[in-house]
């Protein structure tokens, strides 16, 4: 058995939660950080079915993409559902934990992190050589420097690359080394790794250069220093200019082969399990270069456009969206919020299976409220 909060850390560990747009509600929703927890159900979101099933699997924990409370409450008024449904949690203790655009701006996916929920998509469309669409945000960055006696050069980098040091966009165990020599001289009081009290010492050493994120470097340095011999560790740590990691939820790629519009909307909701398309024709009939955003898209239909995209692959889709679409040429594919979004359980659940001591449950409701209707 493990803490809510242990849950939580490895959470925002793959799908930083510092990375959340300002205007979402990520991390414990309700419930205590400090409760333990044996079993965790991850689902969509929070409803009344998915709570029956949280209750009926014994669960501790729900994990959610979609946040319940986005809102602050007025009042605790059970005629309105989301009031109802968090007193559910409550009365069933139950906590409760949503990720949503924590998700969506994930780092990229690499050995180590499993990406963005926009990676999934783009991967689920068959897209390749993909990349952020106008991005929501920006990363700064920082570069750790330290000096290392050589047979602690391993154990040093090792622990730094693994608290989320050296990432290069799609590299990660990136760092630079430069042999060297160092001096120092322990004074009184000192418990010198090396040497003796009041005499100089002259050794040979590793300068050691990593990048990491600015919002991570307190957590590497006390990693890095924790693995490190010396008593009092020498390092820098110096900011970046560097054009920053970029970060959205929006993703725009190539097809491997260019598609009628009709075939490409007929992979679409095959490969996203989608009850219905809502499918705007504009410019020309070939679709090869591609974007796509989980859930509400039509924010980015402009930069879609302006990236010479031929379609766009999103849900929510209005009808004034649908016109400014077809004056800019660019296509569009409403397959709705939910199945745009349906990768968001499957990564939740795959991060929180590797947690010793915990066991996983997936709600196997699907939340998506709109069906197909055949005469």
């Amino acid at each position: 058995m493990i803490l809510l909060r242990d849950l939580i850390r490895e959470l925002d560990a793959a799908f930083p939660l510092r990375r959340a747009e300002n205007w979402d509600k990520v991390g414990l929703q309700i419930g205590d950080e400090n409760a333990p927890v044996a079993r965790a159900v991850v689902a969509h979101e929070a409803t009344d079915a998915t709570l029956d099933d949280a209750q009926n699997l014994r669960a501790d924990a729900l994990v959610v993409y979609h946040p319940l409370l986005f809102r602050p409450l007025d009042s605790l008024n059970f005629r309105d559902h989301t009031a109802r449904l968090a007193a559910r949690c409550i009365t069933q203790n139950l906590n409760l934990v949503a990720m949503h655009t924590a998700l969506d701006n994930a780092p990229p996916l690499s050995v180590k992190a499993p990406g963005a929920l926009g990676d999934a998509l783009a991967h689920q469309l068959g897209l390749q050589n993909v990349q952020v669409l106008a991005p929501s945000g920006r990363e700064s960055l920082c570069k750790i420097v330290v000096f290392v006696p050589p047979q602690a050069l391993d154990a040093v980098q090792s622990a730094m690359w693994q608290a989320g040091a050296g990432q290069i966009g799609l590299y990660d165990e990136a760092s630079f080394r430069t042999p060297g020599r160092g001096t120092f001289r322990p004074l009184a009081g000192a418990n010198p790794h090396v040497g003796a009290l009041g005499q100089r010492e002259d050794v040979d050493e590793w300068r050691l250069e990593i990048i990491v994120p600015e919002a991570q470097s307190e957590e590497v340095i006390a990693v890095m220093k924790s693995a490190h011999p010396y008593e009092e560790v020498a390092y820098d740590v110096i900011p970046l200019r560097n054009a920053t990691n970029a970060y959205g939820s929006a993703r725009v790629g190539e097809l491997e082969t260019g598609l009628p519009f009709d075939a490409f909307a007929a992979q679409v909701q095959a490969n996203l399990s989608a009850p219905n398309l809502r499918l705007v024709r504009a410019g020309k009939n070939e679709i090869r270069r591609v974007a796509c955003v989980p859930g509400s898209g039509a924010s980015y239909i402009e930069a879609a456009a302006r990236g010479a995209c031929d379609c766009l692959v999103t849900g929510d889709i209005k009808h004034h969206d649908a016109l400014k679409a077809q004056a800019l040429g660019l296509a569009l594919i409403d397959a709705t919020h939910t199945a745009t979004e349906r990768a968001a359980v499957p990564m939740l659940r795959d991060v929180l299976q590797i947690i010793p001591g915990l066991t996983v449950e997936v709600c196997g409701l699907d939340t998506n409220p709109f069906s197909s209707f055949e005469l």
